[in-house]
């Protein structure tokens, strides 16, 4: 057993003790030698009165406080307490393709950018797993060594470019080698996820399959596009299109799904193939078939570790300081109370202060650690409240009032929403957030032209935002469509007009040409006001039954929007924007 956690510092900080002790008595016993040699036979009564013994007493007290904290910052540890371990011995590698072919956009807005969005997927479906990223094109480089870290994948799996590897072209051999070096210091099973758009240049595809297989590597294949394939555009910095792709000869080279060459490699390894769809039932997928797999989780008894006992030595060096403040040199005097005591009170003073402004510092926090909790049990209602009072107390920081437009967007408030998160813009850290939630809260309340503003507002902080892309696409081809709706429609009411115009002229002309009236017109006439009415009446209770359907269909929104993961698949499935949940942790 290690008594103390810290030996060395102990050591250290024993031998720093030892000086301080040695130097303080030596300086001691000469101010002695100096006082005796001037004060000469008084020295001994005024060295036996009470005063110097307190001064004593407060010297060694003083000492025994910093052997004390010596003690604590060594970390004394007795008594064992069992920790749970648990080894988990799989490791993924997902490659991603990055060659110029992968910003073909046959998937909006393009293949690497699904993939992107495949990627971060698929590390929140495996986040008990030591995850690994490798870019490839001509040549395979590791983008993110295994860690479990998820800000660290989501971070390196953003940097995804296409045409952003040295040497171009698509090289799977290369990528499976890579994999396999990377996965050589690690046991248990291996697997590798494989995104692209299926496309090989290699030659030596079938001997890297067969080292995979020699090794146990798993190698599940993700196809990225279309069969029919699409023009792979060359872009400038800024993103524009300034041509298409050509081969040698100066054709156009489209690019297509090459599905038989993933199923070859994913049947060889043992593995599966899937064509992408979308992010979450692809990642999903190989979960479920990753699960199938039966990677080896154990799960020991524990093992045992020291309780850090540091607490007493510390509480005790603290008390024996306060006792030392206490203790006057020349003890309590009612003639002259302000020798000692004064001080006494401007140190109590000074911690009050600090312990007030502590628990005021400490208000907001434990509001917003509250709204973190109703908002994980969906209680969005209390979420609004203890957010809304934090940053009542706090209104520098812009997070709360993001939390709040957050709750507020759950509760389906989307002009609060939309306030609060243009409050919270003013913030640098959420600006780009806070855009792109306010963008998501005006399309929902039917303001298409705010929405795309703010979609912008978001572009113009993080140009490279895909999800704000992909909205501010969807709100723009919204506005279009009412507009043409609405131009339609006052198309139709003209036309209606002229018709009714003509038809009252010629009821006016018939009247005039008909004399005394005959009993056949009367009827005729009375014939086609029954069929108006009849057809009135077909008309009304059409528009009735729509607006049935159409509250049908807004109740299964409300419905979806209670449940924050329905609500982002029926966002998906609909093409309508969907909401990010980026609650900020306290």
């Amino acid at each position: 057993m290690e008594l103390f956690r810290y030996p060395l510092l102990l050591a250290g900080l024993a031998g720093a003790f030892a000086a301080l002790v040695f130097f303080r008595f030596r300086a001691e016993a000469s101010r002695l030698a100096a006082a005796r040699a001037v004060l000469g036979p008084a020295f001994e009564r005024l060295a036996a009165g009470p005063e110097a013994a307190r001064r004593r007493l407060r010297g060694l007290l003083y000492f025994i406080a910093l052997a004390l904290l010596a003690f604590a910052a060594a970390g004394p540890q007795w008594g064992a307490e069992l920790a749970p371990v648990t080894d988990l011995k799989g490791n993924i590698v997902i490659a991603v393709d990055a060659s110029l072919s992968m910003a073909a956009r046959d998937l909006k807005p393009d293949r690497l950018s699904n993939a992107r969005l495949l990627l971060g997927a698929i590390s929140e479906k495996f986040a008990d797993y030591r995850i690994g990223v490798v870019a490839f094109a001509g040549q395979a480089y590791v983008q993110c060594p295994l860690t479990t870290d998820q800000d660290a994948i989501t971070y390196f799996a953003s940097a995804l470019r296409p045409g952003m590897m040295p040497e171009q072209g698509t090289d799977f051999s290369e990528a499976v080698e890579t994999v396999l070096t990377m996965l050589s210091r690690y046991g248990g099973q291996k697997v590798m996820v494989l995104i692209t758009d299926g496309e090989d240049h290699s030659s030596g595809l079938d001997t890297a399959l067969k080292a995979a297989v020699e090794q146990n590597l798993k190698i599940y294949t993700i196809g990225i596009g279309n069969p029919d394939g699409d023009l792979v555009p060359m872009t400038d910095s800024a993103g524009n299109t300034m041509e298409y792709k050509k081969d040698k000869q100066g054709k156009t080279v489209v690019s297509r799904l090459d599905e038989p060459t993933l199923m070859k490699i994913a049947s060889r390894t043992g593995a599966a193939y899937q064509r992408y769809t979308d992010p979450d039932s692809a990642a999903e997928a190989v979960r479920s078939a990753v699960a199938a797999l039966d990677l080896e989780k154990s799960k020991g008894k524990g093992r045992s570790a020291y309780k850090n006992r540091y607490q007493w030595p510390l509480a005790a060096a603290l008390l024996l300081l306060l006792i030392e403040l206490l203790i006057m040199e020349k003890g309590f005097s009612f003639n002259k109370p302000s020798f000692r005591l004064p001080k006494f009170f401007k140190g109590a003073a000074a911690l009050l202060l600090a312990l007030a402004a502590a628990a005021q510092a400490a208000g907001p926090s434990k509001d917003a650690r509250r709204g973190n909790a109703a908002y994980e049990g969906k209680d969005w209602q209390s979420a609004v409240e203890h957010y809304s009072r934090a940053a009542a107390r706090n209104p520098a920081d812009k997070r709360l009032t993001f939390n709040v437009g957050d709750a507020y967007y759950r509760l389906e408030d989307y002009e609060k929403a939309a306030e609060s998160f243009e409050q919270a813009s003013a913030g640098p850290k959420v600006a780009a957030r806070a855009h792109y939630n306010r963008g998501n809260a005006l399309f929902r309340k039917g303001d298409l032209a705010g929405a795309i503003a703010a979609y912008r507002q978001t572009l113009d902080l993080e140009p490279g935002d895909s999800n704000a892309k992909f909205n501010l696409q969807k709100a723009l081809e919204q506005k279009q469509k009412n507009s043409c709706d609405k131009n339609k429609d006052n198309k139709e009411n003209k036309d209606n007009k002229k018709d009714q115009d003509k038809k009252d002229q010629g009821d006016k002309d018939k009247e005039k040409k008909e004399d005394g009236g005959g009993e056949a017109k009367q009827d005729e006439k009375g014939k086609e006001k029954e069929k108006q009415k009849e057809q009135e009446k077909k008309k009304t209770e059409a528009q009735a039954r729509s607006r049935q359907i159409l509250e049908m269909m807004k109740e299964k929104e409300k419905a979806a929007a209670r449940d924050p993961e329905n609500m982002r698949q029926a966002a998906r499935q609909a093409g309508k924007p969907e909401p990010q949940n980026r609650l900020e942790d306290w």
